[in-house]
């Protein structure tokens, strides 16, 4: 007798691919359990104040004046200064710094921390080719500068 009552059911499921099932969900949205953890969408990225702030340090020798610090432009060639053993923290740090920042100077930040990530990649595979733009990190950096220059000293 059950199997009779389950037959259509299922015959309608099969007919409709479980069309009538999600109409119900569509209506209505389910509700976020108490343990779930909040979507990526829902935090909050710093304010460029806040990531400037960041980038300048309270010492003003924060991560932006430290990394321009190190590098190298002119003659068509670009270098960092600095081993694999120092760039990792920078680059670390640049990029959690990147993480959190708005969307308007996410990517300057992120370009901010090319010249770190290009001396890793030699440190780890010295036949890795040097992938510094200059002029795109030229650019960046200005960028950050001028954007950060209310907030503190910038070098």
């Amino acid at each position: 007798m059950r199997i009779s009552a389950i037959s259509p059911v299922l015959a309608l499921l099969l007919l409709t691919g479980c069309g009538a099932a999600t109409v119900g969900a569509e209506a209505k949205p389910p509700l976020p359990s108490a343990s779930a953890e909040p979507s990526v969408e829902t935090v909050a990225a710093d304010t460029e104040e806040q990531s400037c702030l960041k980038l300048l340090g309270t010492d003003g020798q924060g991560p932006l004046t430290r990394v321009v610090s190190v590098v190298k432009i002119g003659d068509g060639t670009t270098g960092v200064e600095m081993g694999a053993e120092e760039a990792r923290p920078l680059h670390d740090e640049v990029l959690a710094i990147a993480k959190d920042a708005p969307v308007e100077i996410a990517p300057l930040v992120k370009e901010l921390s090319s010249p770190t990530e290009n001396v890793l990649r030699k440190a780890e595979n010295p036949d890795a080719s040097w992938n510094l733009n200059a002029d795109t990190w030229t650019t960046a950096v200005t960028e950050l500068q001028t954007r950060c220059e209310p907030y503190g000293p910038v070098s």
